[in-house]
């Protein structure tokens, strides 16, 4: 086959491809975070974070920031002893943008706090 037939169909193939994908999945998300969850349903914009209902008490504190912005951040937590259930916050004002989420998770069976860090895009 000529090359510029194999450029053509090629070109021709992957603009089919993009024009017939089905739309990009939103950004929703559950993530395991020791002791809870962090989870995120895009199209209600609702952060949500849970400790895990067991024996002692768990709380899990999530701070979000925005990269590269200067502001408050956004502090969600919530515990298993005073709030059963989850801490929902609703990030509408935040359409399509890039977040940093920092979490700390305890449960005094364990009597340590675990971190780490994950992006998102809201």
């Amino acid at each position: 086959m000529h090359p510029l037939k194999v450029v053509t169909a090629g070109v021709a193939a992957a603009l089919t491809s993009v024009l017939l994908a089905p739309p990009a999945l939103a950004a929703s998300f559950q993530r395991d975070v020791g002791d809870g969850i962090v989870r995120y349903a895009d199209p209600t914009d609702e952060l949500c974070v849970r400790a895990d209902d067991t024996t002692g008490t768990a709380w899990v504190e999530v701070t979000l920031t925005r990269p590269g912005v200067i502001g408050q951040p956004v502090v969600i937590r919530d515990d298993n002893v005073r709030h059963p259930g989850a801490t929902c916050v609703v990030l509408t004002a935040f359409e399509d943008t890039a977040f940093r989420a920092e979490y700390e998770s305890y449960w005094s069976g364990r009597g340590t706090v675990l971190r780490g860090a994950f992006p998102f895009e809201s």
